[in-house]
């Protein structure tokens, strides 16, 4: 199924959240104060926690896909174990019969706390766990969900890439790959106190990140663009991308995971927000990533959690509430959107030219390996192509491809205040330059960062 095929609400902002981390609050009065409250900040999407053999109410989905809100209905289930699968199923149909499309059972398999220990310490985790998922997977396409792969911790006990790569790996090694079809992978990709651009371009880019392991100027996917190298194991293993829907994500309050950066703080954490949304809405980021989940929208009984919610149980929000119900918000924007659909600024029409591939291959100076190099990018995508700033001025949409990253992003910076949408590819050399743009020509994916 093609990412455009696969279920989205109407007027699909990407703005998500994770509801509450219990079963206290499904009730009418809460649906009468949350969903205007959702409306207002814009949200889309919503986590909902749920237990094995209790269904979240009927009413309350219904009153969520009636406002155009999609449920995310997150199974919690003691530990990692083999699951009823006739119960399961019976709660899957149900949850399909009231307009939901993703379920996930278990949460971040890649940790050892979701293990009996006897069971975590035995050879062949990522084989066993996918032994335990299969049934489930194949429970949710049968009941007519979407199958969700269910969350990793970023980093973890098992290192998540790997994690997700050996898992992909074992479900078609089993000769389960019709799922491939019609999956998508479920993530939380936390920003913490990490720059908010932290692991841009995935492994391709950070050759030097290894788990458990990066290096001074390195840089790993323990951050927002997770996503970049989740997609790169998924296109390996799958052959295309498929959708990757946040159960949860954004940043919490007093988090400082990176000895390097600061401590979040609230005003930090509603700048980020702000800036998370902004890259959603206005089709900066890849298609695959579906939306944000932001981490914890209302304070239950669970104190642990205290200080993360947005709405603490005294009344209190944090700014990012006001922050995102000020923003101007919009649906938002694919690389399939009509350009009628596209903002003024978006729209090719408002400059001469849709697209400019502006190289920056630096190595010995050679023009004419460049051209060669991104010979069959061009002939693929028919952009206009050349070494000129000023001639990308007049482009909407302006690919940069380079290696002397440094400048590259002073151009990058005199691009988007010219009004230009800018696709930055950092790569080194143009074997790799070669390589990155092969890549894409497979996938008939004209930009890499921005929607087309």
């Amino acid at each position: 199924m093609r990412l455009e095929h696969y279920p989205r609400p109407n007027g699909d902002t990407g703005i998500g959240f994770h509801y509450y981390l219990d079963m206290l609050h499904y009730g009418d009065d809460h649906a009468r104060f949350w969903i205007p409250e959702l409306k207002e900040l814009g949200a889309s999407w919503l986590t909902l926690f749920a237990e094995f053999g209790r269904l979240v109410p009927e009413a309350f989905v219904k009153e969520l896909i009636e406002n155009d809100v999609e449920p995310i209905i997150r199974i919690s289930t003691p530990g990692i174990e083999p699951l009823d699968q006739a119960e399961l199923y019976r709660q899957l149909k149900t949850y399909a019969s009231w307009g939901a499309h993703y379920v996930h059972v278990f949460n971040e398999p890649n940790l050892a706390s979701e293990w009996a220990p006897a069971d975590w310490c035995k050879p062949g985790l990522v084989g066993r766990f996918v032994d335990i998922l299969l049934p489930c997977l194949q429970r949710m396409a049968e009941a007519g969900l979407c199958p969700l792969f269910p969350p990793l911790c970023q980093g973890g006990d098992y290192w998540d890439t790997g994690f997700l790569d050996g898992a992909l790996e074992a479900i078609a090694q089993r000769g389960k790959t019709p799922l491939f079809d019609c999956m998508a992978i479920c993530i939380h990709n936390y920003a913490s106190n990490r720059p908010l651009a932290w692991g841009k371009g995935g492994r391709a880019k950070w050759t030097a990140a290894r788990p458990y392991s990066c290096p001074p100027g390195c840089q790993d996917q323990r951050g927002f663009f997770q996503f970049d190298w989740y997609d790169e194991i998924v296109c390996e293993r799958v052959g295309h991308s498929l959708p990757l829907i946040a159960g949860e994500n954004g940043l919490v309050v007093g988090t400082r995971n990176h000895p390097s950066y600061p401590p979040v703080d609230e005003v930090t954490h509603a700048r980020k927000v702000v800036e998370m949304t902004k890259m959603l809405i206005n089709g900066e980021l890849p298609d695959f990533v579906f939306n944000n989940a932001f981490w914890l929208l209302a304070q239950g009984e669970n104190e642990r959690f205290d200080c993360h919610p947005w709405y603490r149980s005294d009344g209190v929000a944090l700014p990012a509430v006001d922050a995102l119900k000020t923003l101007d918000k919009h649906p938002r924007y694919f690389s399939w959107d009509k350009p009628a659909s596209l903002p003024r600024e978006y729209r090719s029409g408002e400059k001469p030219i849709y697209h400019y591939l502006l190289l920056a291959l630096s190595k010995n100076g050679v023009r004419e390996e460049a051209l060669e190099v991104v010979a069959p990018y061009v002939a693929k995508f028919n952009p206009a192509i050349g070494f000129d700033i000023a001639e990308a001025k007049l482009a909407s949409r302006v690919t940069i491809l380079g290696d002397a990253i440094a400048s590259a992003d002073v151009v990058e910076k005199e691009l988007q205040s010219a009004g230009c949408l800018v696709d930055l590819i950092e790569c080194h050399g143009p074997a790799d330059a070669r390589r990155i743009l092969g890549g894409m020509v497979r996938r008939g994916q004209r930009f890499y960062y921005i929607a087309e």
